[in-house]
């Protein structure tokens, strides 16, 4: 590789700035509008505005950023973690555009980057997992009726990303609803995706991520 074109923000795009740097390798930053005085555009031998402060048209625009790539020829894209990292679309785009995706493949990121698949796939194989919601909980009144079954306090989590990001630890049902749509709201602006799913209850534990 001999530009990279990171996909991110902050600390993250920073670091791998950085790191680029130390092996030889150029970069290419990506920034919105209020972000084109931040350290990362700053460090990077090239940079591209991508579009608004608004998430979904910047950082989680798919199509603008592969533009940035064909512009600055970069022949690799480093995702970073969060926003389009965990995205199957956007690594089979990168590949269907012959720039090097710097992760795992789309068809991994299909089993593992969703965590409701995850999941699944892990109880397939016999992994043993905490307890939790048999697939998406499609509303806060659903969410409520598998909560009963698990035993409070639950953990909401975010189908899509990582980072921590669209997650909750609900203690009772009186406070479901607000926690429930806090998280489904922070998962949708962070990754674009608002599905949500259950990990752990009073029958399990917090500590395994699926």
């Amino acid at each position: 590789m001999k530009k990279v074109l990171v996909a991110n923000r902050g600390e993250i795009a920073v670091r791998i700035i950085r790191a680029c740097r130390q092996l030889g390798i150029e970069t290419v930053a990506v920034y919105s509008d209020v972000d084109r005085d931040s350290l990362h555009v700053q460090l990077a031998d090239e940079a591209f505005c991508i579009g608004s402060k608004d998430l979904k048209d910047s950082y989680l625009n798919m199509n603008n950023i592969l533009v940035a790539v064909g512009l600055s020829q970069a022949d690799a894209v480093h995702p970073g973690f969060g926003f389009l990292s965990e995205n199957p679309e956007f690594a089979r785009l990168c590949e269907q555009v012959g720039v090097k995706f710097i992760g795992p493949s789309a068809s991994v990121i299909e089993k593992m980057g969703d965590k409701s698949v995850a999941r699944e796939t892990m109880i397939a194989a016999g992994v043993p997992v905490v307890p939790g919601s048999d697939g998406l909980i499609e509303s806060a009144t659903d969410g409520k009726e598998v909560a009963k079954k698990l035993g409070y306090p639950v953990l909401v989590k975010a189908a899509a990303g990582g980072g921590g990001r669209g997650m909750r630890v609900i203690q009772a049902e009186e406070e479901f609803e607000l926690h429930f749509q806090a998280a489904k709201q922070e998962a949708d602006l962070a990754f674009g995706d608002g599905r949500m799913y259950f990990s752990g209850g009073r029958q399990g534990s917090f500590c395994c991520e699926l």
